[in-house]
């Protein structure tokens, strides 16, 4: 016997007098073995021609497979796949004690297979011009099919705590975007872009469940109840937050009171602001030269002095504070009182990644006072180190934007009026 291997793949086909269609058979085992990266994927077939179902699960069991996935290929969903294949696989199964087996369902009434066979017949039979007007009148079920490939597609009864990045809808991931294209249901954060909102189908429920602060608030009990009490309804449900849902976004905590009440779950990472929103303003958080180290850290609760204690024992060479512009001079002063130069760059992004992005330039001395001068307010990142000092050089992002407005302007001046 081969070394063992503790799962295997057994194809089945239904088996033809035709020697192309059984090695059809052959060359999607082989292709599913590649594409999938399965170690030992066998072709069987339920009738006429070798290996049977029989001879192809012994073949698996002697290269040591100790669990074998059945795939039914393309056959009827009726008689065979819910009688002949169950008997034959149970019988092959029964001589080989200790091996366990799955039998999938077919593949023929699948809706990716439905989408393009669908797709495959409008292309085929519509001029050009028409390929692409067919998929807005189809239903529901065909959009969710083709809006994903099967491993990003939002299942029945499960909570998708997604990552929304930090407003740029180009950052969004790509799992983020098919999810939202395949779910249910949508809570979504305060900061969530309105153009990522956008990309949410008008059949899919938006429940808004964000935290302002002075504003409107959702208690975390009640965002954790929401969750699994649609989940438990069996709805596909995508928690959508701004920037990366573990990283100051409770995502830890949604994700244990899933945990606790037995909820299905998955984090889709984000890109999060405090890596966005200093590289749209031209500041890279590290640099040979100036920062080998960076520490990010909230600001939220500064007032009760735990960002001041959390000050003290940082080290990092490039500080990146969210959600700290309430608190903004006291930051500055403290860093300053525990040993940073009052020298030190510091910026100010507002909106960053937005086009409506600001940014202000200081150091530990000037900031507070500068943000306050052009009236800087949340939502903001604040960054502290010597690599502010690159921007002057390395901003592109705001460049661009003003680069685009002056052409807008030039193009105006030549519109003639009468």
């Amino acid at each position: 016997m081969n070394r063992e291997v503790q799962s295997a793949v057994l194809v089945v086909g239904h088996g033809s007098r035709r020697a192309e269609a059984n090695e059809d058979v052959r060359e999607v085992a082989r292709r599913i073995a590649e594409r999938g990266e399965f170690e030992i994927v066998e072709a069987a077939f339920l009738e006429i021609e070798h290996p049977n179902i029989d001879e192809g699960f012994s073949r698996l069991v002697e290269h040591g497979a100790r669990d074998i996935t059945v795939h039914p290929y393309f056959l009827s969903p009726g008689r065979h796949t819910r009688g002949d294949i169950p008997v034959e696989v149970h019988a092959a199964a029964s001589r080989h004690p200790g091996v366990s087996y799955r039998i999938t369902e077919p593949l023929s009434a699948h809706p990716l297979v439905i989408a393009a066979a669908i797709e495959r017949i409008r292309e085929t039979a519509q001029p050009p011009s028409a390929q692409t007007a067919w998929g807005a009148n189809t239903e529901r079920d065909l959009r969710q099919a083709t809006a994903a490939p099967a491993s990003f597609a939002a299942q029945p009864g499960t909570v998708y705590l997604v990552g929304a990045g930090p407003g740029d809808p180009g950052l969004l991931t790509l799992k983020a975007r098919d999810l939202l294209g395949s779910c249910d249901l949508v809570l979504y954060d305060y900061l969530v872009g309105p153009d990522i909102l956008q990309l949410i189908p008008a059949d899919v429920e938006r429940l808004y469940a964000g935290k302002v602060g002075g504003g409107k608030q959702t208690s975390q009990a009640e965002i954790n109840s929401l969750l699994i009490s649609h989940a438990l309804a069996g709805r596909r449900v995508v928690r959508l937050k701004g920037g990366d849902p573990f990283l100051f976004g409770r995502g830890a905590e949604e994700a244990e009171s899933l945990q606790a009440a037995g909820i299905p779950f998955e984090v889709v990472p984000g890109i999060s602001s405090a890596l966005a929103v200093p590289a749209y303003a031209g500041i890279p958080l590290t640099h040979r030269d100036l920062s080998s180290s960076v520490a990010v850290l909230t600001g939220a609760t500064a007032g009760a002095g735990t960002l001041i204690r959390n000050l003290a024992n940082v080290s990092a060479d490039t500080l990146v504070i969210l959600m700290g512009m309430a608190h903004l001079r006291e930051i500055a002063s403290e860093l300053v009182a525990t040993g940073r130069s009052i020298e030190t760059p510091a910026a100010v992004i507002r909106w960053g990644t937005y086009e409506a992005q600001q940014t202000v330039t200081g150091n530990l001395r000037t900031i507070a006072a500068e943000a306050e001068k052009v009236g800087m307010r949340p939502p903001a990142v604040i960054v502290i180190g010597e690599v502010v000092r690159l921007r002057e050089r390395l901003r592109w992002f705001e460049d661009s934007i003003a680069g685009q407005a002056e052409v807008k302007s030039d193009e105006l001046q030549f519109v003639e009026v009468k």
